[in-house]
């Protein structure tokens, strides 16, 4: 057998007493394929004389996005339909119950995010959502996930696009909510094509609309003498929920629905440079949706009080004295919002379809090689294996995209190569569909509130907090306040659900 150097991924382990598994023991099963650097003659040597037609694995390589397109990207998932609706979850809850739950979603979202950011560290070939949950519960849990995912992010894009139509509608009245969505996907479609690192410009741009609005809603309560839409005159408020237990408990749901961002987090992750600034780059970006969220919820339902919409926008091109054009510019900038966000959120759809049909790029290793997590990076850049990784990345420069392609039979290679042509293809056309259909389901689920309940109160209790914590306790073992919270979601989550479409 020939030679290989090896140098296993960091886990970290915890004493047990008292006769407990170590979290070194729940990890070990994941431990079997460690990161590997070949030397020259180990390639010859697996490859031999007349060359190795190899087999095609998913490996791990650095991805292109920095720190800063990154979070850019992750703010476009956290800040958009949630937002709307804040004023809306805070009348129902009332001045008690409103900002208290609003800082516990944030919390516990953030938790949770930080579960699965853990699980990555294991493998850093975990490129999406339901990748990390099996690699944590195992492929009959992640078979059940995947379907529950799936729902949710198709759910979350066309409320994107019910988003997008319903505020063109309301400036430019010539055509209507369903002609808008039509419309939509021309601007959508070329979107699909563009890279994550380049997407990062699109969410720039809904980030700047976002705060715009934010601008725009501060600005008319100020100058705004008297009520509706007066902050020196405040609409009549409460401090206890006010509509009744069903509308509070819709609350839950619009509140988290969100901070959603868990489905395309991991597919940033995986696209960093540097992804041990992952942890820091959630952080970042928490603390400022976090500061908008209640911004807009605050100062919306201070405005308009028991009227509050489920949109706040639409509130504010009703406010007396209010700008016609200022009013269209913040109509506009709703709907440029959801706009910049539809690409990124058929990402994890898509890309659940590609580890399914087997479109996610391979790279050639020898046939008797073990499979590697990394090729050229371990998963932490100050970890031990800096000098595999600087051997390995010596050879990356001298033999191309694998160390030992150069040692493959021609055959193998032009096979590898016209596989890789024919998924270059089918990728992006499998992102267009995706769009089409987001479109085309829009146009079935028009109500936007219903919508932004579903998600939170339907899907995202289980995959944002009782997903995650279950996942993180199998692998890092159970706690009490892992207890705590599953109990919590699935509780607020069951009762949500009926709220939202009581009569």
């Amino acid at each position: 057998m020939a030679r290989a150097t090896f140098a296993d991924p960091p886990v970290s382990s915890t004493s047990s007493g008292n006769g407990q598994p170590t979290e070194t023991s729940r990890l070990k099963d994941h431990a079997y394929t460690p990161a590997y650097a070949y030397v020259e003659e180990d390639l010859e040597a697996l490859a031999g004389a007349d060359g190795d037609d190899g087999r095609e694995v998913e490996v791990w390589k650095p991805g292109k996005s920095g720190f800063y397109q990154t979070l850019l990207n992750v703010l476009g998932d956290l800040i958009g339909t949630g937002l709307l609706a804040t004023p809306i979850a805070i009348a129902h809850a009332g001045w008690v119950f409103g900002p208290l739950m609003l800082a516990f979603v944030g919390g516990i979202t953030l938790w949770t995010l930080k579960i699965l950011l853990r699980i990555i560290a294991q493998d850093r070939r975990l490129r999406n959502f339901t990748d990390v949950i099996g690699f944590a519960l195992g492929k009959r849990a992640e078979r059940f996930i995947t379907v529950l995912f799936v729902a949710e992010v198709a759910a979350w894009v066309i409320t994107l696009v019910v988003l997008f139509s319903d505020s063109l509608e309301a400036v430019l009245p010539m055509y209507s909510s369903n002609q808008w969505k039509i419309i939509g996907l021309v601007v959508i479609i070329p979107t699909m094509f563009l890279p994550l690192h380049y997407l990062a410009y699109s969410s720039f741009l809904g980030i700047l609309s976002t705060w715009a609005l934010v601008a725009i809603l501060l600005f008319t309560g100020v100058v705004t003498p008297e009520g509706p839409g007066s902050i020196r005159d405040p609409a009549p408020t409460d401090l206890w929920p006010p509509h009744g237990w069903m509308k509070f408990a819709t609350v839950f749901g619009l509140m988290i629905g969100g901070f959603g961002g868990h489905g395309l987090i991991p597919n940033l992750i995986y696209d960093m440079k540097n992804p041990h600034q992952a942890e820091r780059v959630c952080e970042v970006a928490y603390g400022i949706a976090m500061a908008v969220y209640v911004s807009v919820g605050v100062f919306g339902y201070l405005m308009y009080g028991h009227d509050v919409s489920d949109e706040v926008s639409r509130d504010l091109a009703r406010t007396p004295g209010f700008s016609p054009l200022l009013a269209k510019f913040a109509v506009w900038m709703v709907a440029l919002n959801p706009l910049t966000k539809i690409a990124l959120g058929v990402r994890p759809l898509a890309d659940v379809l590609f580890s399914y049909f087997g479109l996610h790029k391979t790279e050639l290793v020898p046939e008797e090689a073990p499979t590697p997590r990394y090729v050229t990076r371990p998963s932490s850049p100050t970890s031990s294996q800096n000098s595999a990784i600087s051997h390995n990345e010596h050879l990356f420069a001298r033999h191309g995209a694998d160390p030992a392609a150069s040692h493959f039979s021609v055959v193998a290679e032009a096979r590898q190569q016209r596989s890789e042509k024919w998924k270059d293809v089918v990728r992006p056309a499998i992102r267009v569909i995706l769009g089409v259909l987001s479109v085309l389901l829009a146009l079935v689920f028009p109500s936007f509130e219903a919508l932004m309940a579903l998600l939170g109160s339907g899907f995202a209790s289980i995959t944002l907090i009782i997903v995650p914590v279950w996942a993180g306790a199998a692998l890092f073992g159970w706690h009490w306040y892992d207890y705590a919270a599953m109990a919590i979601a699935t509780v607020a989550g069951v009762v949500g659900s009926v709220a939202a479409f009581w009569p």
